[in-house]
């Protein structure tokens, strides 16, 4: 396969989603958030979010695929939050799990972000409300990836205890 574009950064790179309007987002290790234009990966726009995560074993940081949204575990990993992603403006912070939060999704359909937990659970947050909207069924053990059927009316999640 052949390059076509390439550019490097000073940090890892945790998170590379397309939008909706075709931009490239990147987001480094700094939390460090450049939109990039696709054909020539130069720099639109971005901003840093500067919160600092202990490690990126799971899903860290998404963005709803509008760009309207940005989630991320906290510093210390005890609450999920939703910025909008335009203000930076901190919109909610969920602490219902027991433990640590392991990893946070935002379906594709940008209605509910996904909060799974150490203690197994992962609960679906409404995005308009900043409500609890529903629940999925508990795993044994820490949930480690959400994952979306391509029009959102699927979700999958999988855990330490090898369920999906």
């Amino acid at each position: 396969m052949k390059i076509i574009q390439s550019k490097n950064f000073k940090n890892s790179i945790i998170l590379l989603k397309i939008l909706d309007d075709d931009s490239l987002l990147v987001v480094d290790s700094d939390t460090t958030v450049r939109y990039l234009d696709k054909e020539d990966l130069s720099l639109k726009t971005g901003f840093k979010a500067k919160i600092k995560h202990t490690y990126y074993k799971n899903s860290v940081i998404d963005f709803s695929l509008d760009g309207e949204y940005f989630s991320s575990i906290s510093h210390d990993a005890k609450e999920a939050m939703l910025f909008n992603a335009k203000t930076k403006k901190n919109i909610i912070r969920f602490t219902r799990h027991q433990g640590e939060v392991s990893t946070i999704a935002i379906d594709p359909r940008d209605r509910y972000l996904f909060s799974s937990g150490e203690d197994g659970k992962t609960f679906a947050i409404d995005l308009k409300s900043g409500k609890l909207a529903f629940t999925l069924p508990v795993h044994a053990d820490t949930v480690n990836d959400i994952e979306f059927s391509k029009n959102g009316q699927w979700v999958a999640t999988c855990s330490y205890d090898r369920k999906v």
